[in-house]
């Protein structure tokens, strides 16, 4: 049976009904919103309406304390973690004591064992915070490793995994091949990740794994495809009550003009050269392909409530696509522009849950196309 037949939608049913959800959203005025509307229990302050949208300053991330921000961010590279997870782990294990020590001789910020800080300390001081952040990053690097091949390519299974290793050891990560049913573990990787999610993650999104995409991005640097727009809802899962267990993704990045409220924003701009494939007019979504040379990503620019583009342009860099809208075939929902990029090797034109999109946070940042 297909995804389709399982989910009892045809494609162009999911296409119609399902864009705008994704795009994580607060919809209203149809029938069911107030089941919809009703908030979710999140950690810390994270607020965050029904469609998975941060409701509040969400453009600023919790200051990681005692100036070690560029120490978490260096363990977090070298571990292939995210960055809210590192902190979130490093808060649990000592509350940031530089000092802490455990009754069972565990030391030090990363609460390092005197046995794992000879095989990864370096020499350094446990009791250090200049070398035990960095020798958990190598720590948690070995960990992320030797569980991988459990992962089956899914970064964010892979990052659970490597939590329940440190909790209760690598061998019994193989043995279970999974997380162990032990409710310690179980209960110290919901932990961590609740704490990454509430207090170190600026969009209050659920951590996401690994890089989207860790092959060429080809030559050339890309523009912001919203000029002066802010970041606002980051790609990665979502649990939103009343949507099925196939819809909790958000398969893309939201930016948005601040101050546009309801109406019409910013120009939306073509951030490298590209093809127009496409459109999801219910959606304001224009489809595109990149024009040159490969990797040859395919785009997504939706809720746009116009368009300067038909079928069949090809646009420079900078070129003009159309303007940042509110337009949701669900109802009216906040101006914005929602931004999906899929995998090289998609058809010309992809929607949602077809299984080609990839992370466009990471892809925007290493070509310069980032928010500002």
């Amino acid at each position: 049976m297909d995804e389709d037949e399982k989910r009892g939608a045809s494609p162009l049913l999911a296409l119609v009904i399902l864009v705008p959800l994704l795009a994580g959203l607060p919809v209203v005025g149809i029938a069911g919103a107030a089941i919809l509307m009703q908030k979710e229990e999140k950690p810390a302050a994270c607020v965050v309406s029904a469609v998975g949208e941060t409701v509040g300053d969400v453009t600023s991330t919790p200051a990681i304390p005692n100036g070690w921000s560029d120490l978490v961010e260096g363990a977090a590279a070298t571990a292939g973690l995210p960055v809210s997870v590192v902190a979130a782990q490093l808060k649990q294990e000592s509350g940031w004591h530089e000092t802490a020590r455990s009754s069972a001789g565990a030391q030090g910020v990363a609460q390092f064992m005197p046995g794992t800080w000879a095989m990864y300390g370096k020499g350094g001081d446990s009791l250090s915070a200049e070398d035990a952040i960095p020798a958990y990053g190598r720590y948690m690097s070995a960990l992320k490793s030797e569980v991988e091949p459990l992962a089956g390519g899914d970064p964010d299974l892979l990052v659970q995994l490597t939590l329940a290793a440190y909790n209760a050891g690598s061998g019994a990560v193989q043995e279970a091949k999974g997380v162990p049913p032990f409710a310690e573990t179980e209960q110290y990787v919901e932990k961590i990740l609740d704490t990454g999610q509430g207090e170190f993650a600026a969009d209050c999104a659920a951590p996401a794994g690994a890089a989207a995409w860790d092959g060429d991005l080809g030559d050339g640097e890309w523009t912001n495809p919203l000029p002066g727009g802010v970041f606002t809802s980051g790609y990665g899962h979502r649990n939103v009550p009343g949507l099925p267990a196939w819809a909790q993704d958000h398969v893309g990045v939201d930016l948005s003009t601040p101050g546009s409220g309801s109406g019409s924003g910013g120009p939306v701009i073509a951030p490298t050269a590209l093809r127009i494939t496409g459109f999801n007019n219910p959606d304001g979504c224009a489809i595109a392909k990149e024009a040159g040379p490969d990797p040859d990503f395919g785009f997504a620019f939706c809720h746009m409530n116009s368009y300067n583009v038909i079928l069949g342009d090809v646009l420079k860099r900078g070129d003009v696509i159309g303007t940042e809208g509110n337009r949701a075939s669900l109802g009216a929902v906040a101006t914005h522009l929602h931004v999906e990029i899929y995998k090289p090797e998609a058809p010309e034109v992809v929607y949602p849950y077809q299984g080609w999109n990839l992370d466009p946070e990471p892809i925007l940042k290493q070509k310069g196309a980032w928010v500002r």
